[in-house]
């Protein structure tokens, strides 16, 4: 999935909906793509409650959540694919499929 530090801003890109869900570690929301109108959800981790990091292949620091589903997000049927992670400075933000 591309990495975040880059990329057009998310407003541009997605628009955001309702609360999915929060939990211990973050919160998800419902979101729409605005180039396709396909569904997304987008998920918000602040960096301090990031307990274990990893390294992607080009040995980007990133949470171990994003390595493990950069492994898995390749098309398995039933697994939720990464389309995107972006970084900012107190957070991390991954978009996720919705199905």
């Amino acid at each position: 999935p591309p990495a975040g530090k880059a990329q057009r801003g998310l407003k541009e890109q997605y628009r955001l909906g309702s609360l999915l869900g929060r939990g211990g570690f973050g919160s998800v929301f419902a979101a729409t793509r605005l180039s396709d109108g396909a569904p997304v959800a987008i998920k918000r981790v602040p960096r301090k409650r990031v307990r274990h990091w990893g390294e992607l292949p080009d040995g980007t620091s990133v949470p171990l959540e994003i390595v493990l589903l950069d492994k898995v997000s390749t098309g398995f049927p039933g697994v939720v694919q990464l389309l995107e992670w972006v970084e900012f400075p107190k957070d991390i933000v991954m978009v996720l499929e919705r199905p």
